[in-house]
């Protein structure tokens, strides 16, 4: 036991205590966080106000109904930030990232209809806009639809969209007032009631559906996953490929056995995977708690994760020492690694499927179907509306650790054939008689 963990410590010491690795997985998480926490605050910069005279050629209701729209400065998506929950309205980074009404110090000038009025040379008559609207525009078809608008070069885009926002809206106010109705009343008959879902608990209890939850939570556990385990089994596999072609290999099993070396191996490089995750996953649980969104994450959630993940790893990491050590050079490995990659990428074709039904019969069959365990079940326990069932959790983590168990018995068998193999890379027909033969 000794001379594997020897060979873990040197494993974890030559990929986790190199410059790349502590810029890639620490400084980078650290930098992100601080970023995020620190910079996004100071973006709370106001705009600049519009200010200046906009010429108006148009009638007399629709002139008073742009003057008035553009005195409110109302954000267009005013009514759906009225909807969103407290705690995203109350966070003061969140308040910092939704959009803020426009500030005006506007005047007008009126343009009467039969007067002709040089579009070019609005700056120089002291304008900053010119806003043209025919009477034609105001009828129930609405004549040929175009409305002309005229900025100088200088506007901003906010301060443009503001400008024909407004002006759009006011037509059609027009439009409604012509035929005698009132805008915001009809606005508040067409506006749809928010519904809110509200499912029955286990206890009996009713409970707000949260969306939020089961959208995140997929996506965020599977790229913690993947993004830990794949980069931890891609230096298994790159370093194992290197020391066997520079012979250090050699070196080592004169030392030690090959069922200690692929121990240690393993066990170095679950320490690496380990720091990725703790360092990207805090970097996750600080978003959370930043969004005051902590309550979204269960603590069994969060075992069942650390349970999937140790089998998602060591199965990964089993199939990247195998494939590493059948071959001597990285391009050779791009053919056997390619039906494993396509086998591991299953989860993410079936992601909506297994997210709408996370108790149906594709999710309920593929949970069982290893390497696939890990993943499948970590999309089914996070998207779930009712927990999965007690005797379906310990199955499924019974099976997927026997064939973690059959994998190890597996990749250690192709160890031993091909750690000192050189010449031709093998198929995977081949890799399967090794296991045979191993």
């Amino acid at each position: 036991m000794r001379k594997v963990l020897t060979v873990a410590w040197r494993e974890f010491r030559d990929t986790a205590m190199t410059k790349a690795f502590i810029l890639g997985a620490i400084v980078m998480p650290v930098v992100t966080i601080g970023l995020f926490i620190m910079v996004i605050p100071l973006l709370d910069s106001e705009d600049e106000p519009l200010t200046g005279t906009i010429a108006i050629q148009a009638p007399s209701d629709v002139s008073d109904e742009i003057e008035t729209l553009m005195n409110e400065a109302a954000h267009p998506l005013q009514e759906k930030l009225d909807e969103l929950p407290d705690f995203v309205t109350n966070d003061p980074i969140a308040q910092n990232m939704l959009p803020q009404a426009t500030e005006t110090n506007l005047t007008y000038e009126r343009i009467p209809l039969d007067t002709e009025f040089d579009r070019k040379g609005i700056a120089d008559e002291g304008f900053i806009a010119f806003v043209s609207i025919p009477d034609a525009l105001l009828s129930q078809d609405g004549g040929n639809n175009e409305l002309e608008i005229v900025v100088q070069n200088n506007l901003t885009v906010d301060h443009t969209d503001f400008l024909t926002r407004n002006t759009e809206t006011a037509i059609v106010n027009t439009r409604l007032k012509r035929l005698g109705h009132q805008p915001d009343e009809m606005r508040k008959l067409l506006k749809r009631p928010n519904a809110v879902a509200m499912r029955i608990q286990e206890d009996g209890n009713i409970e707000t559906d949260n969306e939020i939850a089961r959208t995140i939570l997929p996506i965020a556990f599977m790229m913690l996953l993947w993004t830990a385990a794949f980069t931890s089994g891609n230096y298994l596999l790159t370093t194992t490929i290197e020391e066997k072609s520079n012979k250090v290999i050699e070196v080592l099993l004169s030392a030690i056995s090959p069922m200690q070396l692929l121990g240690g191996k393993i066990i170095g490089q679950a320490g690496v995977s380990a720091v990725i995750l703790c360092m990207y996953g805090s970097a996750a649980i600080i978003g959370l708690l930043t969004f005051a969104m902590f309550d979204v994450v269960s603590i069994t959630q969060l075992i069942l994760f650390v349970i999937y993940f140790i089998m998602g790893y060591f199965m990964i990491a089993t199939m990247m020492v195998a494939v590493g050590s059948a071959v001597s050079e990285l391009t050779d490995a791009q053919s056997l690694m390619g039906p494993m990659m396509i086998l591991l990428m299953i989860p993410f074709f079936l992601w909506p499927i297994i997210t709408d039904h996370p108790h149906g019969t594709v999710a309920t069959v593929t949970s069982y179907i290893p390497p696939l365990t890990p993943f499948i079940m970590i999309i089914r326990t996070s998207t779930a509306t009712e927990p999965i069932a007690i005797g379906e959790l310990i199955l499924t983590i019974g099976v997927g650790y026997l064939a973690v168990i059959a994998m190890v018995w597996m990749s250690a068998r192709i160890f031993r054939i091909g750690i000192l193999m050189q010449g031709k890379p093998p198929n995977l027909w081949q890799l399967l008689l090794w296991v045979k033969r191993g």
